[in-house]
């Protein structure tokens, strides 16, 4: 066979050094130039903190053809070597498991990726294609593994295997199945578990998720010519098969469709796990990926003897009474030398919310009992005893308190028997003010002078306060006759409207109704919000009647038209009257209009010519404005 790379003594300077800091293990290959001879290979390692080979920069894998050779002669028989770069490394977040005060270790991916060019590998004869496959350099298994007899001193054997790179004269490109990342790496014995495995292809093909056995490697053998690598097969403990490589109930098995991993285990310890995940092209298997994986699964069920008991201060309690209105703390004393447990109180069997802390303050009858749950990070959990809460009635009783309005006069509070304290906000003696209290929910006390079990009874009454309706109005409108005019509120309030008398009005029930009133009136309205308060405001509406303003007069002594006379103007006797000249500056101006302008000021004639006036018949009204001519 052709022998592309010269193998130099690459591996003779590795140090071995004794460590099962490699947990999971898995191979990646990608057809990227079939015509160049260039391929895409990734190894991806997760490390423990331990791990000799955290800090290697390369890492080498070997191309073998897939001849199944090794299964005959009991060697892979490789025929080219390449280098892998480290390409990224970082921590696996993992959910810790600190069992009986053992913390879990770290882990790492550290990936490795090159682009191998083999130009060759094309014309290579190979009917199954070829293996592509990593053994670890410096941490052999330390022989921990439960589920093997001879774990130890062997390196692991990770392989991917690839179909033929031509068929019939065609290139095939392929890409093989990628594995996700995984953070599972230690579990509990005796919880139940599923870990998933998510695998996907570039190229579409189906896969399946098989267990199977993983390969070691004890020894390595170079020629001149063909380079052997010894494979001895792990054997498996007494009770461990390829298909059932971990006990429990359920023992390990694997979705061979999701690849989901499932096992409830039943027995501490280290377990070295093999899984493949093999691609299928059109109901044909083309390749597959082999997965190591270290799963180590800790006892955090050791038999303890909890403390079950719930105190009331420093005395443990299965009875506790308190008084209506009081409150009492119940607490466990357990104490746990781990990280805190989570903590859940129940009341009559229900889970009280937000009661997540190891104390508890009550203040209702009931049965509570607390529920402690992942001790030291496991599935460890334990009930408390119960504690039945009763709770003595107060005698003291209060009248109860409907509703009421801030501007509800001050109210008597009634209570029995006699003799007790009212308090509370707006609360004086035994007279309750709501102006005082103000808008919103308020408390009231009342507590007397109890029995010995019940020192002090108190007796609790909710009222509510809420602020009568405002009401923004005009207190006099003026209108003419018959001409429509809206006289309501301006903002518009949540609250009933009703107008009164409903005369003239559109609707007597709108916040701001139409009016057209063919003489004055006057209206009440009454506000009404959803709690009883009531607001009445009255709007007077006052009719403007029409006046005659001529447009001209005729001051020039022939005893006809000698003054501007306004017809009507005598119904208003507290009008303004304004004239202006041409430039604007008023020439007359009057309270009232008892004596008519008769063209003169001061008693000097006014120039003939047009003149501007303003007349504003009442206070509110709208002014009249026009012009009148001062003919001579």
């Amino acid at each position: 066979m052709m022998k592309l790379f010269l193998i130099a003594t690459l591996l003779c300077c590795c140090t071995k050094a004794f460590s099962k800091s490699i947990v999971g293990s898995h191979l990646e290959w990608q057809a990227i130039s079939i015509e160049q001879g260039e391929y895409k290979v990734t190894l991806r390692l997760y490390l423990d903190e331990t791990s000799g080979e955290l800090d290697q920069q390369k890492q080498y894998v070997y191309l073998i053809q897939n001849d199944e050779h090794w299964k005959r002669e009991g060697v892979w028989k490789y025929f080219g070597l390449f280098y892998l770069n480290l390409k990224s490394s970082g921590k696996i977040e993992q959910a810790p498991l600190p069992c009986r005060g053992v913390g879990q270790r770290d882990v790492f991916l550290n990936i490795y990726e090159s682009v191998i060019k083999v130009p060759e590998l094309a014309q290579l004869p190979s009917i199954n294609g070829f293996v592509v496959a990593w053994r670890s350099q410096i941490g052999q298994r330390d022989g921990g593994d439960k589920n093997f007899v001879n774990s130890s001193l062997a390196y692991e054997w990770v392989t991917v295997t690839i179909p033929p790179i031509t068929e019939a004269g065609t290139s095939i490109r392929n890409w093989s199945p990628v594995i996700d990342h995984i953070n599972t790496f230690a579990i509990c014995k005796g919880e139940l578990v599923t870990i998933p495995l998510p695998a996907s292809d570039h190229d579409g093909d189906n896969l399946k998720y098989n267990l199977s056995k993983p390969y070691g490697i004890h020894n390595m053998r170079f020629g001149l010519l063909t380079d052997s690598i010894y494979v001895s097969g792990f054997v498996w403990a007494s009770g461990y098969t390829d298909q059932h490589q971990m006990h429990g109930n359920p023992a390990l098995t694997i979705n061979e469709n999701t690849g989901e991993i499932t096992v409830k285990p039943s027995e501490e310890g280290q377990y070295f796990i093999g899984i493949s995940v093999d691609e299928y092209r059109n109901g044909q298997k083309i390749g597959s990926v082999s997965f190591y994986y270290t799963l180590t699964v800790v006892d955090c069920n050791e038999q303890q003897v909890w403390d079950k008991e719930i105190y009331k201060d420093t005395t443990s309690v299965r009875l506790v009474t308190i008084c209506e209105g009081s409150q009492a703390t119940l607490t466990s004393k357990q104490t746990f030398p781990g990280p805190q447990p989570e903590f859940q109180w129940t009341k009559n069997g229900k889970t009280i919310w937000g009661a997540n802390a190891q104390s508890i303050t009550i203040s209702e009858e009931g049965e509570y009992q607390l529920l402690v749950k992942k001790i030291n990070g496991c599935p460890n959990s334990f009930e408390s005893e119960t504690v039945n809460v009763s709770i003595i009635s107060s005698s003291a009783e209060m009248d109860s308190i409907p509703p009421i309005c801030d501007t509800t006069l001050p109210i008597a509070l009634n209570a029995t028997p006699p003799g007790g304290t009212f308090t509370g906000t707006g609360v004086t003696g035994s007279m309750f003010d709501p102006a005082i209290a103000g808008e919103g929910t308020h408390e009231i006390q009342y507590a007397i002078q109890g029995s010995e079990a019940c020192p002090t009874a108190v007796a609790r009454r909710k009222v509510f306060i809420s602020l009568a309706p405002e009401l923004d109005l005009e207190d006099i409108l003026y209108t003419s006759r018959d001409k429509p005019i809206h006289i309501g509120v301006k903002d518009s309030l949540d609250v009933a409207y009703r107008w009164t008398p409903p005369m003239y009005l559109n609707s007597d029930a709108y916040a701001d109704p139409l009016s057209t009133p063919s003489a004055g009136i006057t209206y009440t309205v009454t506000a009404t919000n959803a709690y009883g308060c009531t607001t009445s405001r009255e709007v007077k509406i006052k009719i403007v009647e029409s006046i005659f303003i001529p447009d001209a007069f005729t001051p020039n002594g022939d005893g006809v038209n000698e003054t501007w006379e306004l017809k009507g103007i005598e119904a208003y006797p507290n009008c303004h009257v304004t004239i202006y000249n041409r430039w604007g500056e008023v020439i007359f101006h009057s309270m009232g209009y008892q004596n008519a302008f008769d063209g003169t000021v001061g008693g000097a004639l006014q120039m003939s010519g047009v003149y501007a006036y303003k007349i504003r018949l009442t206070e509110n009204s709208p002014d009249l404005t026009g012009s009148l001519t001062i003919i001579r």
